[in-house]
């Protein structure tokens, strides 16, 4: 809240530029600390000069007293104008910033406060508010404003939260040029985003008392990137993505599938309106940000049949996710059984399925399938990671009380990042029985532990695995029962295909890619 600012070297403004803006050193004055009068030249300061010779010519006769009461004279003459000369400079930059106070925006808030019958309620102050900071942009370095609405209250440790948390601590850590990074976050029943400065706070290991969350401020370049899913707080928030266009940010969303509105009997009654309402705020963004090249397809698709008409092009672009841990802000912890779980599992040929028990997933045809496995005698194990989604009842009622619980079949709901490490460590091979998918993470997170791949095929894995994964196609569970037979036998040969070679990103680079995907179109 102060009117200006002194500091007593030009480091203090180049380390404010590093620290806090490139722009907000601008106008600090630098006056230096006051020197000892040995290091000031008189032949530099000719008033100092001159009021030395004449404090001096009376000693010129006698050269002692000269030696000593000469340079006494010229400490006290050369600290009394120092001392002098740094006040008048203080009082210059004192009198100057008061001066443009009486004219800026300091004098046009004092006279606002002032003048009778001021409304008196708050939503008038602030839309006033907004009006003064929208005229008075009062920074320099454009904004990268990072949705977490989802993250923020709740990490529910999904697949999208594992992306949402792992892309936003590399943007922070990893700033783009030209950028600061602000998360922000709204509701469903609130206009407007607020900056989640205490959010960030926590998720970044520092005190959250330190900042407040409040409105978010919006001018021409800055950037905002949809990165969490809520469709609820989207669709609410239309006309304040349509506010930022009009201010010159740029409006972007990451989309993860477009499963919903594709394959609607997948999914809870109204989930297909609610990701239908939500494509449709995307599709009135700048441009949208897919998790794959096969998601990016589809919008293009939808797009195609439901949005013909657009005033300027729309910026439709993709990028893969990252898969290493250290990436990742960890979930940590084992429970007392993982030992025994973990022996298990290494000790037969165990094969792996990670993500939400949900009806697209297969589980209930890979169940089925190792059923008939075990019926023919193969001494196989299957792993499902994943806590219980929708519409799996019946499904969830049979793995709990299946006579092979916890001997040859294993659900571990809800675990920890690094007990899931483990169990992949532990496994033999990935099952990705998946009917549709936005990206697939499992596989590169397999590839990554060397891990070989079962994938059921579809275009989404033959992008991610390409070769480097046994494919199988067919929702019966013979189909799946011999492809596990034939993958064993080739894997006896040492011919079964290997994830060694997958191509896979770190989430630092996930995140390069992303944001190498939004400038160029922000910038046109």
């Amino acid at each position: 809240n102060a009117l200006g600012v002194i500091v007593h070297s030009e480091n203090s403004r180049q380390l404010a530029r590093q620290w806090i803006s490139p722009g907000i050193a601008d106008d600090w004055v630098v006056i230096p600390l006051l020197r000892t009068p040995a290091t000031i030249n008189p032949n530099q300061h000719p008033p100092i000069r001159t009021e030395l010779i004449n404090a001096l010519e009376p000693l010129q006769k006698d050269e002692e007293k000269c030696k000593v009461s000469g340079t006494r004279a010229r400490e006290v003459i050369l600290s009394r104008s120092a001392k002098g000369i740094c006040a008048e400079q203080y009082a210059q930059a004192i009198e100057r910033t008061y001066a443009q106070a009486r004219s800026g925006q300091a004098s046009l808030i004092k006279a606002i406060v002032e003048i009778e019958n001021a409304p008196a309620d708050d939503e008038h102050w602030m839309q006033l508010a907004q009006v003064i900071s929208a005229n008075c942009p009062s920074r320099s370095q454009k904004q990268l404003l990072v949705d977490v609405s989802v993250l923020m209250q709740q990490d529910l440790k999904t697949g999208i939260q594992r992306v949402v948390r792992s892309i936003l601590k590399e943007l922070l850590n990893h700033p783009p040029d030209g950028f600061y990074v602000e998360p922000v976050y709204a509701t469903a029943d609130e206009s407007g985003y607020r900056y989640a400065r205490q959010f960030t706070l926590r998720f970044m290991g520092c005190p959250k008392h330190l900042l407040i969350d409040e409105p978010v401020e919006i001018w021409h370049q800055d950037i905002f990137l949809g990165l969490d899913l809520n469709s609820a707080v989207v669709v609410h928030q239309t006309g304040f993505y349509r506010y930022a266009q009009h201010k010159g940010t740029r409006v972007y969303f990451v989309i993860y599938d477009l499963l919903p509105v594709l394959h609607p009997d997948f999914f809870p009654d109204g989930s297909a309106k609610g990701h239908a309402d939500w494509l449709n705020i995307v599709a009135q963004a700048d441009g949208a940000m897919c998790i794959s090249r096969a998601v990016a397809d589809e919008m293009a698709a939808w797009m195609g049949a439901w949005h013909t008409q657009r005033l300027r092009p729309y910026q439709l672009g993709w990028f893969h996710l990252g898969a290493d841990t250290q990436g990742l802000t960890s979930t940590f912890g084992l429970p007392a059984d993982a030992g025994e779980v973990l022996k298990k599992i290494s000790n037969t040929a165990s094969f792996l399925m990670v993500g939400t028990v949900e009806p697209r997933k297969g589980h209930a045809q890979t169940l089925s399938a190792f059923e008939c496995l075990w019926t023919q005698g193969i001494e196989v194990n299957l792993v499902i990671v994943g806590k219980q989604g929708w519409l799996v009842d019946r499904l969830v009622e049979k793995l709990r009380q299946h006579p092979a619980l916890n001997q040859r079949l294993f659900w571990l709901e809800g675990i920890s990042d690094e007990y899931l490490e483990k169990v992949y460590a532990a496994s033999t091979c990935l099952i990705a029985a998946s009917e549709g998918e936005g990206f697939g993470l499992p596989l590169i997170e397999a590839a990554r532990h060397r891990l070989p791949v079962i994938a059921r095929d579809i275009p989404v894995f033959r992008e991610v695995a390409g070769e480097h994964a046994f494919y199988f196609s067919g929702l019966d569970p013979q189909v799946l029962a011999d492809a596990v037979k034939e993958w064993l036998s080739l894997r006896a040969k040492d011919q079964a295909p290997q994830s060694d070679n997958m191509p896979w990103l770190t989430w630092q680079q996930s995140a390069m890619q992303l944001w190498g995907q939004v400038l160029p179109f922000a910038s046109l």
